[in-house]
């Protein structure tokens, strides 16, 4: 029997090095092959599909996240989402349907309106969000506290 779980251990690695998503049939994979070790011990085969079942089960709700978390690792922090909530200075005017500029922090941004209106070149602009390259302002009107 335990040469049953290591060939289901070894297909659940195979589909897992063959989908592009991580981190889905290795868990299975690892309960199969704890499950070998239950089959060499010549433990009944109803426990040995329940620790297959208990251990894939815990592995994906414990192991799994903290694996994820490390396969991010590699992202990139650009800190541009600071810039949320700043006051820019429009550079070029705001149109429409064009893309204007924006000065802030010493770096110029493209920029497009929140509600799609002109604003005009030196206007002051509160940031909303950054989409792609570019940002999402909205003007800041007098009564507004800057």
């Amino acid at each position: 029997m335990e040469m049953i779980w290591i060939v289901i251990g070894v297909l659940a690695i195979v589909l897992e090095l063959s989908t592009p998503t991580a981190m889905v049939s290795i868990w299975f994979a690892v309960g199969a092959f704890v499950s070998a070790v239950c089959a060499f011990f010549n433990l009944p085969i109803v426990v040995q599909i329940i620790v297959c079942l208990v251990v894939t089960v815990l592995f994906i709700l414990i192991v799994r996240p903290m694996a994820v978390k490390y396969m991010r690792g590699n992202i990139v922090a650009t800190n541009a989402d600071r810039l949320i909530g700043d006051i820019a200075v429009v550079t070029k005017e705001i149109k429409e349907d064009a893309w204007g500029e924006v000065r802030v922090q010493g770096m110029t941004w493209s920029a497009v309106d929140l509600h799609h209106s002109i604003i005009p070149e030196h206007a002051k602009v509160r940031i909303v969000a950054i989409e792609g390259a570019k940002l999402l302002v909205k003007a800041i009107n007098q009564k507004e506290d800057v």
